[in-house]
C-alpha cells in the first residue's frame, strides 16, 4: 500500500532588527499559508557564460526537479550565496517578454503571492503569467556562484483525525 503525502503549513517569518544611535527599530513579520504537500529545494550553479534555467511553471505537469504547477503555487525564494557576485534574474511572462531583476551577493528574492504585478517591456504583468526563472552571475566571463532556492505548492491529502 502506497503512502499518501498530507496536507501541512508552510510558516514563513521575516525579522528586522536594527539600532540606530540606542533606538530599536524593525518589526516581525509572520505568514502561513496552509495546504501544501509539494516541494522542490536545491542548490544550484549558475554562471556568468548563459542564463541558467532555475524554475517553470506549467498548468500541468509530471513531478520533476525545478517545475511546478502554476494553480497550486504557494511559495518560491531564491537566495544567492555568493558573498562579493550579484546575478541577474530573468523572470518570463511569456515565451518571448521577460523582465529583469538583480539580486545582490548574499541577498533573497521572495514570492509569497503569484499576485504581484512588474513591468515587462513597458507592460505591467502580474507574477501569476510567470512561466520561467532563468539566472546569470553577474562579472568576468568565467565567474561562476551558487543559489539556493525553494519553491512550495499545494497537494497532499487531507491528514486523518
Amino acid at each position: 500500500m502506497g503512502t499518501s503525502i498530507q496536507k501541512t503549513t508552510l510558516s514563513v517569518s521575516i525579522n528586522e532588527q536594527v539600532s540606530v544611535n540606542g533606538v530599536q527599530y524593525g518589526n516581525n513579520i509572520s505568514k502561513v499559508f496552509e495546504g501544501n504537500g509539494k516541494v522542490d529545494q536545491r542548490v544550484m550553479a549558475i554562471n556568468s557564460v548563459a542564463l541558467t534555467p532555475v524554475f517553470s511553471y506549467q498548468d500541468a505537469l509530471p513531478d520533476e526537479k525545478g517545475s511546478g504547477v502554476k494553480s497550486e503555487f504557494t511559495y518560491f525564494r531564491i537566495t544567492n550565496t555568493d558573498t562579493s557576485v550579484g546575478i541577474t534574474l530573468q523572470l518570463y511572462v511569456s515565451a518571448t517578454k521577460s523582465g529583469f531583476f538583480h539580486l545582490a551577493a548574499g541577498c533573497s528574492f521572495v514570492l509569497m503571492s503569484n499576485d504581484m504585478d512588474f513591468l515587462c517591456e513597458g507592460d505591467a504583468f502580474t507574477l501569476a503569467d510567470l512561466v520561467r526563472v532563468e539566472a546569470k552571475t553577474d562579472g568576468a566571463p568565467t565567474v561562476e556562484s551558487y543559489i539556493e532556492y525553494i519553491a512550495v505548492f499545494k497537494g497532499g491529502v487531507e491528514p486523518a483525525e
